[in-house]
């Protein structure tokens, strides 16, 4: 199984928006397993949030899978968590199965 990384970095948010959504349309078009590494992202919207439960109903229509991978900034995390959103199913833990097999 192909698996394509997409990194963002810096702010993930409604300036950025076309551009962080080409990434991950481009990553869909390549593989059939997306990962995203939003570990470097320093501010996130919610439209940032937005575009990953995008990504992640994409990847179910189409059939491939969708994750996020590395550490995720405790910023994030309190946003996240704030804005009423759970993205615990998205996370791919490190050292997971699927992780290894890479």
């Amino acid at each position: 199984m192909a698996v394509e990384t997409v990194k963002w970095h810096g702010t993930a948010g409604i300036e950025q928006a076309h551009m962080l959504r080409d990434e991950l349309l481009g990553a869909f078009e390549k593989s059939s397993e997306i990962r995203l590494d939003i570990s470097q992202v320093e501010d996130i919207d919610i439209t940032g949030i937005q575009i990953i439960v995008s990504a992640r109903r994409e990847a179910e229509k189409q059939g491939k899978e969708f994750y996020i991978k590395g550490k995720i900034p405790q910023a994030i995390k309190d946003f996240i968590s704030a804005s009423s959103v759970t993205l615990d199913e998205y996370i791919l833990e490190d050292g997971s199965p699927e992780e290894e097999n890479a």
